[in-house]
This record gives structure tokens, sequence and C-alpha cells, in this order.
């Protein structure tokens, strides 16, 4: 685990995984923990631990104020997760602020980061870069993003690759995907079925076909805490998944199961907003052999959150 003297800072810390990542390093007893946000941040998830941390308005696009910020924190270890929100891209007069927030916020901090010597740079982007393959998906794949969101996410990659080659740094890029966790926004998949399930209610969704690589954010966080695992392997990808897909109906039928209601969901009530892939899995041999990283079963996962979701209803 990464010593717990070294100086953290984090990049929008107020968001789904960002902010259990902030509570876990809170409860660790972390005591030097920094984050950037935006002058509009909303920090419900965070807000009962903000006098633990420091926070800095700083806009990733203002290099100056940027680079002054670095020197003055100099970070031993940064977590990288500012980004556009995903349904941006759905309007084509939103593809340059997709880019300047997802590609250039990367490229401003990692050469900000430059200036002062770090031990890691984690960069944190999807699986939906590689986007549909037939089989599990490696990091050696090639990346074939679909849309405009997904091509500033990957440029953003690229450029972090370019930088190590260059001057020989430690940048790692975590590839997440079908990550579920306490916080999360209440419109995704799992909190709309807990929260119907909690509240007497069958969900409407989509197709029950659907399949994705699922893992608890429990999880998700301990790679991060792990990053000191990966010494001097500079620059690399991992991919950050579970190893094994489910598809949306066997989701509902365990966590229908768990709740004990005999509820059915109202498949096909939701429109599909893009072609589903067959196969949604990641080969995590690498980062298995990595980071020897126990995992939590699926079935133990969702019951801790259902019991979360019963007793934080009144958040949502």
């Amino acid at each position: 685990m990464i010593d717990k003297n070294k100086i953290i800072l984090v990049t929008w810390a107020t968001w789904f995984i960002w902010s259990n990542l902030v509570r876990k390093l809170i409860e660790l007893w972390y005591n030097n923990i920094n984050i950037i946000a935006r002058n509009n941040s909303n920090f419900w998830r965070i807000d009962d631990i903000k006098d633990r941390i420091k926070i800095s308005y700083v806009s990733l696009l203002d290099i100056e104020n940027l680079n002054n910020l670095l020197l003055d924190i100099k970070p031993n270890i940064i977590f990288h997760l500012a980004a556009a929100w995903a349904n941006i891209w759905r309007d084509w007069r939103w593809i340059i602020e997709i880019f300047e927030q997802n590609t250039i916020w990367t490229i401003n901090l990692i050469n900000a980061c430059k200036e002062v010597w770090f031990d890691y740079f984690v960069n944190t982007w999807s699986s939906s870069e590689y986007w549909e393959k037939n089989k599990p998906i490696t990091e050696n794949d090639l990346l074939e993003p679909n849309n405009e969101y997904w091509i500033s996410k990957a440029t953003s990659s690229m450029y972090a690759s370019y930088i190590w080659k260059k001057y020989n740094l430690p940048i790692y890029t975590f590839r997440l995907f079908a990550v579920y966790w306490y916080f999360e926004d209440k419109n995704r998949l799992i909190p709309t079925i807990m929260l119907n399930y909690t509240n007497w209610k069958s969900p409407n969704l989509t197709t029950p076909n659907s399949v994705r690589d699922y893992i608890f954010i429990d999880d998700v966080i301990k790679y991060y805490l792990n990053i000191n695992k990966l010494s001097w392997d500079f620059w690399w990808v991992y991919n950050i998944w579970n190893w094994i897909q489910y598809s949306i109906w066997e989701i509902v039928e365990k966590i229908k199961n768990i709740s004990k209601k005999k509820l059915n969901a109202n498949y096909w009530a939701e429109s599909i907003k893009q072609n589903e892939p067959k196969v949604w899995l990641s080969d995590n041999n690498k980062t298995k052999k990595a980071f020897e990283i126990k995992l939590t079963p699926i079935d133990e996962w969702l019951e801790k959150s259902y019991k979360w979701f019963q007793k934080n209803y009144n958040i949502y």
C-alpha cells in the first residue's frame, strides 16, 4: 500500500469513483490529501469530510495557475480522474468541450507534473476506448473508440504514452469499466435496479441481454492504493475489471433474490442508445499478475450495495 506520508493530489474528488477513493484515503488516515475542484463542484458526496482535505479551485485549462499549484503542492502521487460528463458527446455542439475536458486537461496536468518529481501518475480512463471486440480484451488490443467522447479519452491515453517514452516518467493508465459503487448517479444501471426494488417497484430497463464485466468500487480502490507494486514499470495500461461478464437479466435476478421481492423488470421499456456487444470482457492476466489482489464475488458486493441503498435511500 502507498506510504501514508506521501502527498496525494486527486483531480475531481466529487464524483462517483473519485469520492469513494477520497473517502477510503480519509478512512485509512492519509493526512495530506489535495483535490482540484471546479468553482461549481457539488460536494454532496464528500461534504462530511471536506475539513480533512485541501481543496484548490484551479481550472485545468489555466496553465499558469495550474503550474504554480503543482509547484506549491509538490505531489508524490497524482490520481487524475477529471473528465467530461459521459453523456456530453450526444450533442455535436459540445465536441470542442469534450476534447478540452478529456484531452487538454490531461495534457496540461501531465506537463505541469513534469516540473515536479512525482512517484506515480495514474491516468483513469475506460474500456470503451477499445470498443467492441469478439474476445476478452487485453491491454495490447487496438483502440477503436466509436464516438467523439471515447476518441478524446483515447487521445489523452496516447499522449501519456508519448510523455513516458520521451521523458521516462512513471505514468500509468487504468482502464475501468462497469464499476459500481456507493454514491453512484441514480440513473445508472445498478442504482436504478437497487432503488426500484428498495421502493417495491419494477425497474424500467433496456434489453436483458446487454453484458458487462462488473467490478465493485472497493476492489477498484485497492488498485489505486497499491500502485506502488508497479515501481519502475513505467507507462503501461492496466485493465481494471473482474474477468467475468454478466447480462442485465442476471444482475436483476441476483438483486431480486437479495431483496426477496418477486418483482419482474420491465425490459424494453427504455431505448438502447448504442449497439451492444456480445462480448464485453477483460483478459486480466496482466493486472492479476502485477497486483495479486483478491476481488469481491459479485453476490457479496451486490448484497453490500443493496443494504447501503436501503440505508441511504433518502440521499437520492
